[in-house]
């Protein structure tokens, strides 16, 4: 007995599955052949589009969010370090102005206040201290400058008094002391005479007449004084007692002068202090008064009407709190928005080739997600100046504008955040020609649109005018009744798919070319522009050189420029490999190969 041959489970399920999978391919196939020859005849014949004329409706539609027109951001305007929440109204409350909705611990901006006081009664102290002390300063100088004033008075007048009577006196006291010594010594030589006289006669005794003689040599000598006191004090004792009282009075004039600068500096120096005390009064009684606001905006009350939405909310890519009761705070942190929803609007983003037909004050309307079957009247209150630059973050090339589309109809108990559609009233043109937007096409720098002609559809020349996201009107080139083809032909040979603006067939100036290509050396006779003999088949790159700007071969620059597919490299095509390789560089190192010459072995 031959022994049974066992086959593996797993085999045995792979190959039933391929068996199912082989048999479900063959339905597919044969249910597709029927489908296409069952609508055949219909798509062929809905392919065509009859042109009419009628009222062309021009729109735009755009998604957005309906958000409030008038929103206020509360945020924590408590300064310090972070505050915590102990009471907040709840979300999505409606609240009136000024009732309360925040409000954070106060017991550090209670601290910092208390010392601010402290410090405003120092500073109110030292500034009246100043203020006083200038005062009795002011007291003490106007004292001593009066002093002063009088020493100078007396000065003057003692000046004075010397020039005008006291000198007079002296000279006239000496003068007449000399006039009696003159008398006195005439009367006392007569005593000596009429002494010796009667002497003679021995009537008078010889002392009395030697008494007589003393007494007129005295009376000689008096006179001798006098006279010489009368010469020195008109010679020197009144220059000299004049020029005493002139520096007298002017010492005291000095010492007026001293006074006035020393009592005005130290005015000066209680001045400053008083000014240095009065502006760290203002500081404190500032900081007091900051101090003070910091406990009012401990308060937070709502200042409009609003619906209360908790600004930020905890997330795997924030560090802010969740906003409840509780949680810390730092300053300038957002806590509530407070949007106004008596009036909204919906933000939209307008594509840059719509932008320059939106304006303010345009017609619109607005259909909410929520209220899909009504709409509600709105109108265009603000155009973006420059593109968003956010949405350009994701995708460089999309320019959208921010456009503001205000809700003029009263909305019925909705609330912010709901996504909406705004449609932009445009224009409406009055019986235009139109046809679906895919009808019309660019035909070797033309926009055309097939019409039918037969069996078959020629290309028409058109005039475009304005569209929306079905239809664009025709201004001429169409007429009436004609049948346009809904999906044209795709040409390959004339599509540019790269968006160029040169045409293929459209000529270039060989001299303008030649100007723009480097200057390259001509090839060695009888070799290719890659290097290689003619009529040799291109030599791969060496190693290290492959796919490098000197080292492509001519298969490979054929492959990546020949994009007509005629094998040969004409203008437009050098023009891309130029820009690849940018053209303009000499030597070696140029947009043909090895030797600088374009792929194919044609110069330039």
């Amino acid at each position: 007995m031959k022994p049974t041959k066992t086959r593996s489970p797993v085999l045995t399920l792979a190959q039933k599955r391929s068996t199912q999978l082989i048999a479900l391919a063959v339905v597919l196939v044969f249910l597709a052949i029927w489908i296409r020859g069952f609508f055949g005849a219909t798509t062929r014949e809905s392919s065509y589009h009859e042109v009419k004329r009628s009222d062309f409706l021009v729109t735009i539609v755009e998604g957005g969010t309906l958000e409030a027109l008038r929103e206020i951001v509360i945020r924590n305007e408590v300064e310090g370090r972070e505050a915590r929440i102990i009471y907040i109204v709840p979300e999505g409350t409606f609240v009136k102005k000024g009732d309360l909705l925040v409000e954070l611990d106060t017991g550090e901006a209670l601290e910092r206040f208390n010392q601010q006081e402290l410090s405003y009664e120092k500073a109110k102290s030292a500034f009246i201290q100043a203020e006083q002390g200038l005062e009795i300063q002011k007291s003490i100088v106007q004292s001593d400058i009066d002093r002063a004033n009088l020493d100078v008075e007396f000065a003057e007048i003692a000046l004075q008094k010397y020039l005008q009577a006291d000198r007079e006196i002296e000279i006239m006291n000496i003068e007449a002391q000399i006039v009696t010594l003159k008398s006195s010594q005439e009367y006392q030589k007569n005593e000596l005479y009429w002494s010796e006289r009667l002497f003679e006669k021995n009537f008078e005794t010889k002392n009395n007449v030697e008494r007589n003689k003393n007494e007129l040599q005295k009376l000689n000598l008096d006179l001798k004084t006098a006279e010489t006191n009368l010469w020195a004090l008109k010679e020197f004792k009144i220059k000299k007692d004049t020029r005493e009282l002139e520096s007298a009075l002017e010492q005291a004039r000095k010492a007026l002068e001293r006074v006035i600068s020393q009592g005005e500096s130290k005015l000066a120096q209680l001045r400053a202090d008083l000014i240095t005390q009065s502006n760290s009064l203002e500081l404190t009684r500032a900081r007091v008064e900051l101090d003070r606001k910091q406990l009012e905006k401990s308060k937070i009350h709502a200042p409009q009407d609003g619906l209360v939405v908790y600004a930020s909310q905890q997330s795997r890519f924030s560090s802010q709190s969740l906003i409840e009761e509780g949680a810390m705070v730092r300053n300038q942190q957002s806590l509530i928005k407070l949007p106004d929803t008596s009036a909204m609007k919906v933000t939209i983003k307008v594509h840059e080739s719509h932008v320059a037909k939106v304006h303010p004050g345009q017609p619109a309307y607005v259909v909410l997600d929520p209220l899909p079957d009504q709409r509600f009247k709105a109108q265009v209150i603000k155009v973006g100046v420059l593109p968003n630059a956010q949405d350009r973050f994701g995708n460089p090339d999309l320019k959208v504008y921010d456009t503001e589309v205000l809700v003029q109809d009263p909305l019925p108990g909705i609330k912010p955040g709901i996504s909406a559609r705004a449609e932009l009233i445009i224009t409406n043109v009055p019986n235009a020609i139109t046809v679906p937007i895919q009808a019309v096409t660019s035909l070797k720098g033309k926009t055309v649109a097939f019409v039918k002609k037969g069996s078959g559809s020629e290309p028409v020349p058109v005039e475009v005018g304005m569209f929306n996201t079905k239809f664009i009107e025709i201004t001429s080139g169409l007429s009436e009744g004609d049948l346009v083809l809904l999906s044209p032909p795709y040409d390959a040979q004339q599509q540019d798919m790269a968006g160029g603006i040169i045409r293929q067939d459209e000529k270039v100036d060989p001299k303008a070319l030649k100007s723009s290509m480097p200057e390259v050396a001509p090839a060695p006779s009888g070799r290719n522009g890659n290097g290689t003999p003619e009529g040799a088949a291109p030599t791969e790159a060496p190693q290290g050189q492959r796919g490098g700007r000197g080292g492509m071969d001519r298969e490979a620059m054929m492959k990546r420029f020949d994009t007509n597919g005629d094998g040969e490299i004409d203008a437009n095509e050098r023009a891309a490999m130029q820009k690849q390789f940018g053209g303009g560089q000499r030597g070696g190192g140029g947009a043909g190969g090895a030797g600088g010459r374009p792929p194919g072995g044609a110069q330039q």
